[in-house]
């Protein structure tokens, strides 16, 4: 199976929810060492700021909390005490988004930053806010393990849309592909809205009026400042990981000068036409990973150095300045020369 972006042993998530979770079932007197056991993760790891986690590493938690608990709603309520903050800059930024929208886009755009094990789509539907979670690692629709990490992450959903409006929102109902299980009727009491089973999608749908909502900590300015950090991060990511990672090495490795998809799939020992497949399943591409280079090194330059918009223009590979300014401009919202004098 190939794996999205990012992998499943990219240790890029600090472990807010293996804490939680450990917390949870602490409550039921299970120890730690027993709900990190095969994660790789000892106590003293789990509180540390900074340890990071892999996908797999925090499966491995979730499938011992499935096996430990005694209380069938562990997840929703586990997912319900994540919060905002334990996100840091990501979290940070959907706080301070303008809008509902602009967090909206935010958090599709950043999510590789949240590790979730989960996919996630928007829409709206009829009247309706809608999101869609799928399962993103194959872990089986009918399978315990998703289902658990399905309600982990619609409980860690409200809890997010509560903080971000600052006071609490319920949806108007929510939608899963798996039947009605015995404890059905907690779900609606966890959930705060009704719950339709064995449906096509699973589906959190809020009503459409949340999207003309005020957000309780919107601050323009606070939010491109912090964009622009994670715009970093999240660069840093895919240079770190799995097959994008290594494309975007290899072009990192030649700045001004950087090979074409058939010469970086030759390097790899592939086709080019195996590479763009390889890069689709990471939901990226070679074009995609050459413009993450170029803005990376440009950002460098101004930063960094005294070169002219002209020379970096030239090193990027652009045929003039004027076509770097507007690409620049497209990549930050500012013009090379606004970003260097640090203009907002």
């Amino acid at each position: 199976m190939e794996q999205s972006f990012p992998g499943r042993d990219d240790r890029i998530e600090p472990p807010h929810k293996m804490a939680v979770l450990v917390d949870i079932l602490g409550e039921e007197g299970v120890k730690p060492e027993d709900i990190l056991a095969g994660s790789g993760i000892d106590p003293l790891q789990v509180r540390a700021p900074e340890t990071r986690i892999s996908a797999r590493q925090l499966l491995a938690v979730c499938r011992n909390a499935l096996r430990l608990s005694k209380d069938p709603g562990i997840a929703i309520k586990a997912g319900k005490r994540i919060h905002v903050t334990h996100f840091g800059l990501y979290g940070y930024a959907l706080l301070s988004s303008p809008t509902p929208r602009d967090a909206i886009d935010f958090a599709l755009k950043y999510r590789p930053l949240a590790a979730s094990l989960v996919g996630l789509r928007f829409a709206e539907d009829a009247g309706a806010a809608v999101w869609e979670l799928s399962d993103a690692l194959s872990l089986g629709t009918d399978s315990a393990l998703f289902r658990f990490v399905l309600e982990f992450q619609l409980g860690t959903l409200l809890s997010l849309h509560s903080d971000i409006l600052g006071r609490p929102v319920n949806p108007v109902e929510i939608r899963t592909v798996y039947p009605a299980p015995p404890n059905a009727a907690e779900y609606e009491i966890l959930l705060r809205c009704p719950v339709r089973f064995a449906q096509p999608r699973n589906e959190l749908r809020f009503s459409h009026d949340w999207l003309e909502q005020k957000l309780a900590f919107a601050n323009p300015i606070t939010a491109a400042l912090v964009r622009e950090t994670c715009d970093q991060l999240l660069t840093e990511l895919k240079a770190s990981s799995g097959l994008a990672g290594t494309v975007f090495n290899i072009l990192m490795e030649r700045p001004g000068h950087f090979p074409d998809v058939e010469a970086v799939a030759g390097q790899l020992h592939m086709t080019s036409r195996t590479l763009r497949r390889k890069l689709q399943a990471q939901d990226t591409s070679y074009q995609s990973i050459l413009t993450d280079v170029r803005k990376q090194l440009a950002i460098d330059y101004l930063r960094k150095t005294r070169m002219s918009t002209e020379d970096i223009a030239i090193s990027l590979g652009f045929s003039d300045a004027a076509n770097f300014r507007h690409a620049f401009k497209k990549w930050t919202g500012k013009t090379p020369g606004e970003f260097r004098a640090g203009i907002p």
